[in-house]
Formats: C-alpha cells, structure tokens, sequence
C-alpha cells in the first residue's frame, strides 16, 4: 500500500503532463488491475468434460436445500447424524445449499453453528465409501469461492478429504485416481492438496500404458501441478505414438502440460506432427488452443523447424483479423527464439494492436515491443515505430499495473529504447530507488540484463540530454558481471562464437605483432569483442598493456578510459573487431537484430572505430583463408600488410 503511493507520487512529479490520467487511479492494498481468469485451465476441463470423462462432475447437485430453521434443528440434533456418514454428506449439501442461497453474503462455513458438524465431519472421513468421498467433494466445490482455504472450518473439511484420499491412492487404479482428481479440479485446490501430486506420482510409472483419454486427463493434472514428472519423456513417446487419435483439442492440452512445466518436446518428428496438424485445423481452431499450441511450437522449436513455422506463419495470416489480441501476439512471439520475423503476419497483428491499443495489458505491450526491437524491423509507413510511441504514450495511464509488475516497466522501457524511442522523465522514474525497491526488493543487483542496458542507453546514447536517476553504479557493475560471457579460455569447452573470437585474435597476432586483447568494451552486452589500438603515424598497431589493466572492470569503456592521458592524440585509433554470431541477425535476410544493432551503434558513440565479421562469412577451415578474409577487412588501417598477405598466398 505505501510502495504504490509512493510510485503514484513518483509518477506525477516525474511524468507531470499526464497527472489528471493518475488521479482517477485510486489505490488499495491489492492494486486495481485488471484480472484476467486463468481461463485456458478451464478449457481443458472441459475438454475433458466433453470427452465424457468427468461424468461425476459435471454439475454439483446443490439444490435449494432446507430452511435456515430447519437446518439449525439438524444441527442441533448431533445424534441423529453425528454417526452416520450419508447424513453427515447430506447435511453437508444442505449447509452448502444455505450458504449459497444467503444473499447478502454474511453466512459462511466459518459461522460458530457449524464448528462441530466440521468436527464430525473430520472424525467421520475415514469411514466413508470412495462414492461418499466424491459426494463430499461435489458439496464442497459447490460452495464456491472463499475468503481463504486457509479459514479453520474449511481448511479442516478440504483437508481432511485430502488426507482420505491420499490414504486410499494405493488401493486405486489409474481410473479411480483420474476420477477423484476430477472432484478435486473444481475446489482449486490441485497445487495445495497433497492427493494430486501423489495420484500423479502413481500415474508416472505407466505413463506409455496409458490410453490417449487418460494421457490427456493426466497431462491436464501435470499442467495443474506445474510440476513435471521424472519421466515426461514417456509422456512424448505415447503422445507420438498415438497422435492420430488426439483432436486438436486434445493436442493444445497436451502442449499445455508441457509448456507449463517448462518441458521442451525433443522429438522433431513430433513437432513436425504438431506443425502439420495444426496448420490443417486452423480455420477452426479456437484463440485459447490456439494460443496454448503456439507457445509450446515456440519453446520447443529449433533451427530444423524454421520451414515448418514459416509454413504455420503464412497460413495463420488470412486469420488475423478473428483471433484475439493474445493470440495475435503470441503468432508475433513465435520465431523470436530462433530469430525468424514474418513480416506479413506481423504488419498485421501491428495494425491490430494500433487500433486496440487501450485494450493492451503492460505486459502485451511489453511483448510486442519486444518482438519489434528484436527484429530490428522497419514496417511500411513507418507503422512500427508509430506503435511504440502509442504505447509510450499510454504507460502514464498504466501506474497501477506498473506498481504490481514493475519489472515490466523497466523492460519495456529498454525495448522502445532500441527503437530509439523514450521519454527521460519514464527513464529517471524506473531508477528511482524506491521504484528499484518496489521491483527487486533488497536484491537491486540480481536485475536483469534490461536494467543495465537501459541505463546504459541512457548514460551512451542520452549522454547530453539526461540528467535523470541512474541505476546504482555498484549493482551495475555486478548484475554486467553475472550476465556477460567469461572471457574465451581454450582450456574449457568453447562455443562457436568463442573459437571465432580466438581465431581472429590469433590470426590478428600473427599478422601484426600480438597487439589485441578480447574484452567486454560495453560490459551490458554477453558477449566481448577484440580490441586493438592503431597509430595513424607508424602505421602499426600499439600494445595494449601499457593502457589497460588485466582485470576486468565491469564498467563502460570509454575512449578516455583506455588511454587515459593519450586519449586526445587523434592519430591513436581505436578499433572493435566485432563478431556477428548467428543470433546476432535475422533468419534469412542477414539483417542486424535490435541489441546487436544498438551494440554497434553504441561503439561508435563511444569513438570506437568497428570493424564487423559475421559468422557466415568467417572461414572456419583454414588458418591462410582467416588471414587472407581479415586483412582483407582490416585493409584500411594495414594496407602494406595486405598486398604482402596476399602475395605470399599466390606464392603457395
């Protein structure tokens, strides 16, 4: 409650053209956003429901049930019901049914007349048949939602059903189990209740055994959890073998599980099946599978994918204009991992969000943001860039999400940042400590890359017009060191990216005399580049040891930095050999991606002369094409150095 005052306070000093959008914003202890119903978990319930395998729940036999009167006089009379347990149900539907029909809301179950009917209720549990166990389920779902499952009366009616049910799971078959945990869905209570995850646990160990109706039922439950089994892989294998049988209905629940317990499917025969399926059902296929589907696509998809999603991309664009705003998005989502950009379903899905922009949640925004600076797209008529400076526009209207996902906010700050499009006062509002606070607590230097890369944006890129807040320097330089690449050491296991900055180093040192160094020349970014220091007047590149120290910094290297008092001698040049790996361009068209682009861009603010080698032009086989390929790039500053290079080649 203070923090949101404090950010809405925060808010109207800082941002002071929007006030009277700050005002209407009227502030409680659980912040008035909007609440968007897990609605997808409630889908594939009724699938299931439609596959005729939740027959017991599908509707809670609560019916107007006896006057309050006439209920008190039960209650009152213990003996009549205290030892039987079809009456102690009975009366349970009974107390239920009162609850709901009390209009004004003051009758709940935790009411003094009800506290020994729970007592007995709790004594009588071990002795009621597996039918009156579920019987007791479907009343208790029936009651609806509570102040808290944590309320002693209820928390002893669910629990005690728990413990029931936990106690019986050895004596049931995958069926029984599947069909208790059909009672148990409607509660809401799957994650807290130990009966679920055990029932699960049993499952486990036949999962390949499983006929596709339970496999789907069992999936819905894993989803539910969010807690994968030991052995998802046999989820894969019955998925693959019988995916005929699977509707596309069926599939979105199954992608679900997966996605939701963080589970890529490793099977690219599967995915392609799931590809080829979906791209056959979409004109029917409703925005929540839809939506669940493509998630897992984008999770589990590799570089052997990219023709299949293009394929997907392309027949997803007649429809666009029918499926929801969260849909469209997660279509926009879908190559970013991989780095592939649609270009026509994106257009679309733009010109969808432009025109429903109020409707965008801050995380939407946030996302879609995200997908146009990655892309480092440029759109017709400029829509891309008028869609991020809507959203702009909008965020003084979003204080209240703001306070309740403030890390948001900063992200989306840094991703219109590399559209170049910003608003000091929005910058300096996310670095102010007590925003910092409200966003990671205690823990300011466990922020992510997007914080550091935002200030740095400001500190490189508005380094003459912004006199806001900064992030803290000592933060900075940790969270740099936690999120960059180690330096390359042949010593232990090298990416590709690794052996093509040791590659250029060594060829560079045997051309020209060992003077470069590989080192993080913007600490903000992952990966370091190789640094070496011309002398127009020599002609020669300059050692670098008598500049910098050996020990990394973590801070911005400026040119002032490197050569302290020399740095105003303009003959000395300093050179970034900047190596462009395969996710530093967009698939297929070669085009820089937004981080990689601003990279480039923030060098050269920093009066560093670069010099770019992609990866798919590096000769990676033959140590005379490396030295031939990066003279030739270095011709500029090595002239004489090239022709002899080039001599000597012929000469072999």
């Amino acid at each position: 409650m203070l923090k949101s005052r404090c950010l809405f306070a925060l808010f109207v000093r800082k941002y002071p053209l929007k006030q009277y959008c700050c005002r209407r914003i009227q502030f409680s202890a659980s912040v008035a956003v909007k609440k968007f119903l897990d609605s997808e978990n409630d889908y594939a319930s009724h699938v299931l429901q439609t596959m005729q395998l939740q027959k017991n729940a599908a509707g809670f036999p609560i019916g107007i049930g006896a006057p309050e009167s006439a209920l008190n006089q039960q209650l009152e009379s213990v003996d009549a019901w205290h030892n039987d347990p079809d009456k102690i149900v009975e009366l349970l539907f009974n107390i239920v049914a009162c609850i709901k029909n009390e209009t004004d809301g003051t009758l709940s179950i935790e009411d003094r007349r009800f506290d020994v009917f729970v007592t007995r209720f709790v004594q009588t549990v071990p002795n009621f048949t597996d039918a009156q166990l579920s019987r007791a389920l479907q009343a208790l779902a029936g009651m609806g939602e509570t102040a808290s499952i944590h309320d002693p009366n209820y928390l002893s009616l669910w629990t005690s059903l728990d413990n029931e049910c936990l106690e019986r799971i050895v004596d049931w078959n995958v069926e029984m189990l599947l069909q208790m945990a059909d009672m148990w869905y409607p509660l809401r209570l799957a994650r807290q209740g130990k009966y679920v995850n055990k029932a699960l646990w049993k499952i486990s160990n036949r999962l390949r055994k499983l006929s596709p109706q339970q496999l789907v039922k069992t999936v819905f439950y894993v989803n539910l959890t969010r807690v994968p089994l030991e052995n998802m892989m046999d989820i894969e294998v019955n998925f693959s073998q019988n995916f005929d049988a699977f509707s596309i209905d069926d599939v979105a629940v199954l992608c679900m599980g997966f996605f939701k317990t963080e589970t890529p499917i490793r099977s690219a025969e599967l995915l392609e099946k799931i590809y080829d399926k979906l791209i056959v059902s979409l004109a029917s296929v409703d925005d929540i599978p839809l939506t669940a589907i493509l998630k897992l696509l984008r999770y589990s998809s590799r570089i052997p994918n990219v023709a299949s999603m293009e394929r997907l991309l392309t027949a997803l664009v007649p429809e666009i204009s029918r499926l929801s705003l969260l849909a469209c998005l997660h279509i926009a989502l879908l190559g970013s991992d991989i780095h592939l950009c649609h270009t026509e379903s994106l257009e679309l899905i733009i010109e969808k969000f432009h025109r429903n922009i109020s409707s965008l949640r801050l995380k939407d925004m946030e996302r879609i943001a995200f997908v146009l600076a990655h892309n480092n797209v440029a759109l017709r008529e400029a829509r891309d860039e008028a869609l991020c400076r809507d959203i702009l526009a909008e965020v003084p209207n979003r204080v209240a999400e703001i306070v309740q996902y403030p890390k948001c906010y900063i992200a989306l700050l840094h991703f219109l940042s590399m559209k170049n499009i910003y608003h000091p006062d929005l910058i300096s509002a996310a670095f102010d400590q007590r925003f910092l606070q409200l966003a990671y607590n205690k823990n300011i230097a466990g922020a992510g890359r997007e914080a550091v890369t935002l200030d740095a944006f400001a500190g490189i890129n508005l380094s003459e017009q912004y006199a806001g807040n900064r992030f803290p320097p000592a933060s900075f330089r940790l969270v740099c060191k936690l999120t960059q690449d180690y330096l390359p050491n042949p010593k232990y296991r090298l990416t590709k990216s690794d052996r093509m900055l040791l590659d250029i180093q060594s060829t560079f040192q045997a051309a020209y005399n060992d003077h470069c160094r590989i080192v993080h020349l913007l600490p903000h970014y992952q990966r370091p580049d190789v640094l070496f220091c011309f002398d127009e007047r020599t002609g020669l590149a300059l050692s670098l040891d008598s500049f910098m120290d050996s020990v990394a910094s973590h801070e911005i290297l400026t040119r002032e930095a490197i050569l302290k008092e020399r740095s105003q001698e303009r003959n000395l040049r300093l050179v970034a050999i900047v190596v462009g790996s395969w996710n530093c361009y967009v698939r297929g068209v070669k085009r820089r991606t937004g981080g990689y682009a601003m990279k480039l861009h923030q060098l050269k603010l920093l009066n560093y002369e670069t010099v770019e080698i992609p990866w798919y032009e590096w000769p990676v086989f033959s140590r005379d094409d490396m030295q031939r390929y990066l003279t030739s790039k270095l011709v500029q500053y090595f002239p004489r150095h090239s022709k002899t290079s080039v001599r000597l080649v012929r000469r072999e």
